[in-house]
């Protein structure tokens, strides 16, 4: 199956309105209502849902296993850390050398998200109840469970000797956040070390000598300032770093410097060196066109390594500093890289998959410029082989300079004859980014269910730089429904592709944006799969959590404004029921103390008054995620049997 380029000068959709014209999208009389089936398995309930079909069950257990193994820390004998994932299980190991048999230091009920080994205790973080917790097992005793609640955000920080560690979470009462340290040694509750932080903090990292805390206060999003803070008390300093958004930062192995990544005075995020001292700002990485995600220094100083995303791929580059030399790192590439770590020496090691590749560890010898795979390949992986993610630009309804202005999309073909039906997969997060990473739902829907999957990258998404992250702010923010109108314009071109038959899925903020394209291309659209979408923006701005308030108001607007309300309840899904004829799958956890869950039920009820098909599936164990195991695996045979449906259905039904 081939793609086509689009010829520029045919393309002169500059609306929804104009979209809907050039597909012959026309609106279409509300189907009958489908036959009304509900029942309860456990936590989940099925409501509209017909009986789960076993065979196509049996067909998707075989893309079930999600094998890959993901470096976690180098341990001081030498070996590594990593997590292995079987099924929805996490195994965490150690391995000694490469391709060493891996010894199991332990197997969490659920996935854990993080883990680190020190002087023989282990600390991981999974969740319980809806919420991430902290737990340590020292010694060969059970596993101590150190948070409760809302008490950890984001990632713990084990201190260099390994006898504390440092979390960021909410202050005492739930009011404000605090950064605290638990003892592993003296077990008990962590102790205090910073409160009163308002807004939204990160604790970025544990300097060498054990005495200070890196933090960074990331309440406005384009805004981050950096402070320094003692773990024995005391307020923290802010650091002399120009605010921008920083997605990261590290103290030097040696000295009192930082290395961070920063998008400052431009439009892309560069590596930098700090020196408190004289406030210096040097910068590490190449002037190139995109932006660096991670990094990591040798112990020594001697080499810095660094990625950026191009269009979505990792590309590696690892600096000799001594000999002022960068030399990139040719064999991981058409894929993401999720870790760098030098440990003690000069050996990086490096998590690396792809579309087509299950994670795994690989080890580049610096000094001999060599590379290593660590972990084992999975002795099967998929039913069939899996399918390459293509990268394709397609041009949307505004210029730049003159020129359409161009979107990056994934693109996933079916070895099924054309014209293949189209899923078009929306990334969650306003500024996330879809990244061709090892997704074997991906590859189910593609080869059994012959379904082509493309994966946009919208305005606002992250990777393309500050202006193109800020084109759907605010009174913009229904500007990425014209970019999704666009991609059905260029489908319509594509001759191995039917437009005809082509659905939308999306999770979170993709959930959002693809009921509101449904709801605005309604026409020949098949339907629509919601996964904890927003179904009402006043809701999801006023009712932000805690610290996340100006996050929110910078994205959309501020919904105390009569016109801004007014403007997002008019490109809210809940607001754009009359237009909304097409088949949905709504599924919402019911966890959690946002509004989303209940937005989204309402959603569901006006939709089946008296429209089309209305699948809710809802779990009262989970939140937004979904995370737990059974939940996981409920959601995607119902996802594969609306697929199923919507292809048993005539266009324009």
């Amino acid at each position: 199956m081939t793609l086509k380029k689009f010829p520029g000068r045919a393309f002169a959709a500059a609306a929804p309105a104009a979209i809907v014209f050039a597909l012959g999208l026309l609106p279409s009389a509300p189907a009958r209502a489908a036959s009304f089936d509900y029942r309860v398995q456990g936590p989940l309930t099925f409501s509209g849902i017909p009986p789960l079909n076993p065979m196509l069950a049996q067909r998707l257990e075989r893309y079930a296993p999600w094998p890959g193994t993901r470096f976690l820390e180098w341990l001081p004998e030498g070996g590594m850390l990593v997590a292995e994932r079987l099924g929805e299980r996490v195994r965490l190991e150690s391995l000694t050398a490469a391709l060493a048999p891996p010894r199991t230091l332990a197997s969490p009920s659920l996935p854990v998200r993080w883990a680190r080994f020190r002087g023989g205790s282990l600390a991981y973080v999974r969740l319980s109840d809806g919420h991430p917790q902290l737990y340590v097992e020292a010694g060969k005793g059970p596993a101590r469970q150190v948070t409760q609640g809302d008490e950890l955000r984001g990632t713990p920080r084990w201190s260099a000797d390994g006898r504390s560690i440092a979390f960021y979470g909410a202050g005492p009462g739930g009011s404000q956040g605090a950064v605290y340290v638990e003892n592993i040694d003296q077990g008990g509750l962590p102790r205090l070390v910073v409160g009163g932080l308002k807004g939204s903090w990160q604790l970025l990292d544990w300097s060498v000598d054990g005495k200070k805390l890196l933090l960074a206060d990331v309440t406005r999003p384009e805004h981050n300032l950096l402070y320094v803070a003692n773990v024995g008390g005391g307020a923290p300093e802010r650091l002399g770093v120009p605010a921008a958004r920083i997605p990261s930062a590290r103290f030097a192995p040696q000295g009192s410097a930082i290395y961070l990544v920063s998008d400052q005075g431009g439009e892309f995020e560069r590596l930098y060196r700090f020196d408190p001292g004289t406030r210096a700002l040097q910068r590490v990485s190449a002037d190139v066109p995109w932006g660096v995600e991670r990094f990591a220094v040798s112990a020594d100083g001697r080499y810095t390594a660094y990625t950026v995303d191009d269009d979505g791929r990792s590309v590696l580059t690892v600096i000799d500093n001594r000999l002022q030399l960068a030399m990139p790192v040719p064999w991981l590439r058409n894929g993401v890289i999720g870790a760098l770590d030098f440990g003690r020496g000069h050996r990086l090691a490096i998590s690396y998959q792809s579309a087509r590749r299950p994670p795994g560890v690989y080890v580049y010898d610096a000094d001999h410029r060599v590379l290593e795979r660590w972990t084992r390949r999975p002795a099967a992986l998929l039913a069939r082989p899996p399918v390459a993610a293509r990268l394709i630009h397609y041009p949307t309804w505004d210029r730049v300079n003159g020129n359409w202005r161009m979107i990056s999309a994934y693109v996933y073909l079916p070895p099924a004859p054309a014209p293949a039906p189209v899923l078009i997969l929306l990334h969650a997060g306003v500024d996330s980014q879809f990244r061709p990473r090892w997704r074997p739902f991906i590859q189910f829907v593609v080869n059994e269910l012959g379904f082509a999957v493309i994966a946009p990258n919208v305005r606002g998404s992250s990777g393309y730089g500050r202006t193109f992250r800020s084109l759907a702010d605010g009174w913009q923010r229904d500007d990425a429904v014209r970019d999704v109108g666009s991609l059905l314009v260029w489908i319509g071109m594509q001759p191995g592709l039917d437009v005809h038959r082509t659905a939308l899925m999306g999770r979170g903020y993709g959930g959002w944006l693809a009921l509101n394209s449904l709801a605005t291309f309604d026409g020949h659209l098949l339907g629509v799969i919601d996964v904890a979408g927003m179904a009402d923006l006043t809701d999801y701005v006023t009712h932000a959590p805690a610290g996340r308030i100006e996050e929110r108001i910078a994205q959309f607007g501020n919904a105390e404004d009569p016109s801004v309300a007014d403007f997002l309840r008019r490109i809210s899904p809940l607001g754009e029921v009359a237009r909304i004829r097409r088949p949905i799958l709504i599924v919402q956890g019911l966890q959690g103390t946002g509004t989303r869950a209940r937005n989204s039920q309402q959603l569901a009820y006006l939709l089946r008054y008296h429209r089309d098909e209305v699948w809710l599936l809802t779990a009262s164990d989970t939140g937004n995620d979904f995370s737990a195991p059974a939940d996981r695996q409920a959601l995607r045979i119902t996802v594969a049997q609306f697929l199923e449906n919507l292809l048993s259905r005539r266009p324009g039904r």
